[in-house]
C-alpha cells in the first residue's frame, strides 16, 4: 500500500510516499494530534543526553499502543528508508518497556517523517557490469546509548561505478558488548557489514561476472 516503483533513464527509485502517510496517520489517530500540529525537524532521533533520568523510568503514555505505530514504520524503513532504521531500531527494543522517553522519541521521528515522507532511494547504472564493483561503508555511534553504554553498528552495501551507485542493503544493529573506544565500535562495524552483507554478495556478484562474461 502507498508503493511505487519508478524506472527512468537508467535510474530507478521506490517511493513509499502513501505508508510515510500512513505511518503519520496511524501516529495522530493514536496519540490524538493532527499532523499540522508536528514540528519541522532535521533528524529522526533525540540523543540520550537530551532526555532527564526521570522519563527513562516513567511509563509512557503510548505503551498500550506504541507497537502498532513503531512495527508500521520498521516495514517502511526496512523497505526504502535506511536513514529511519537507528530510531525506529531503539523503539522497537522498548515496546514492551515504554517511558515517557520512548514516547518523545516516536513524537521526533514521526515529525521527521512528516517532514520527507517525498524523500526516495535513487538508484543509478550508467556502466557495464566489468566497470562495476562492491564497495561496503561502515560506521557506528560510540556508547550512543547512556543506560548500557553500547555502541550501534550502522553499514550500507553499494555496486558503484564511474557513472553507477546503487544501494543493495544496509545494516544498523546495536553491538552486543561494549566498546572502549570509538575506534573499537567501528572495526566491530565494519566486521558486522562484511560478514553479514559483503563477503556473501561479493560471491554473488563474482557468479555474475563468470555468468555475464561467459
Amino acid at each position: 500500500v502507498g508503493s511505487e516503483m519508478c524506472i527512468r533513464d537508467r535510474s530507478y527509485f521506490y517511493s513509499m510516499a502513501g505508508h510515510a502517510d500512513k505511518c503519520v496517520e496511524r501516529y495522530c489517530e493514536l496519540a490524538k494530534c493532527t499532523a499540522a500540529s508536528l514540528p519541522v525537524v532535521a533528524t529522526p532521533g533525540i540523543d540520550d543526553h537530551a532526555i532527564s533520568t526521570e522519563q527513562f523510568e516513567t511509563k509512557g503514555v503510548l505503551s498500550a499502543v506504541c507497537s502498532r505505530i513503531v512495527c508500521k514504520i520498521l516495514f517502511f524503513a526496512r523497505i526504502a528508508r535506511p536513514d529511519l532504521l537507528a530510531s525506529v531500531n531503539m523503539l522497537a527494543r522498548e515496546v514492551t518497556k515504554w517511558n515517557a522517553a520512548c514516547d518523545d522519541r516516536l513524537k521526533r521521528l514521526i515529525a521527521y517523517i512528516n517532514c520527507t515522507k517525498h524523500w526516495v532511494l535513487k538508484c543509478h547504472v550508467g556502466d557495464e557490469p566489468s566497470a562495476l564493483r562492491l564497495a561496503v561503508y561502515a560506521d557506528a555511534s560510540f556508547a550512543g546509548d547512556t543506560r548500557d553504554s553500547k555502541s550501534t553498528s550502522g553499514g550500507l552495501l553499494c555496486l558503484v561505478g564511474p557513472r553507477t551507485f546503487v544501494p543493495l542493503n544496509w545494516l544498523c544493529k546495536k553491538q552486543t558488548a561494549v566498546s572502549h573506544s570509538s575506534t573499537e565500535a567501528e572495526i566491530i562495524s565494519l566486521e558486522s557489514i562484511m560478514r553479514v552483507e559483503g563477503l556473501p554478495m561479493l560471491n554473488l556478484w563474482s557468479q555474475i561476472l563468470h555468468v555475464l562474461s561467459g
